[in-house]
């Protein structure tokens, strides 16, 4: 699951086919088809969620104490899955 971080107000938005963009309207992304995405703005930082680790997490919601954790990562500059816009 590809997200963006708004460094400058901090949201954090999940992308669909539908351009989205944070509170602020520095960061902005979304889908071109069901892999590849294209964002864009100076705060802008790609992040993702690894689908496989969040789906063992949420099927295995503990009832009580901590959460069960998932992989979560920052996409690296250059993916060639995840495009800046300039």
């Amino acid at each position: 699951m590809k997200l963006l971080l708004c460094l400058n107000c901090n949201d954090v938005f999940s992308l669909s086919s539908q351009l989205k963009k944070c509170s602020c309207g520095k960061t902005k992304g979304q889908y071109m088809d069901n892999i590849n995405a294209i964002y864009e703005g100076e705060s802008a930082l790609p992040l993702g969620i690894s689908n496989t680790s969040l789906k063992d997490a949420v099927l295995n919601q503990p009832d009580r104490g901590m959460g069960k954790e998932f992989i979560a990562f920052t996409i690296p500059r250059d993916c060639p899955t995840f495009i800046k816009k300039e």
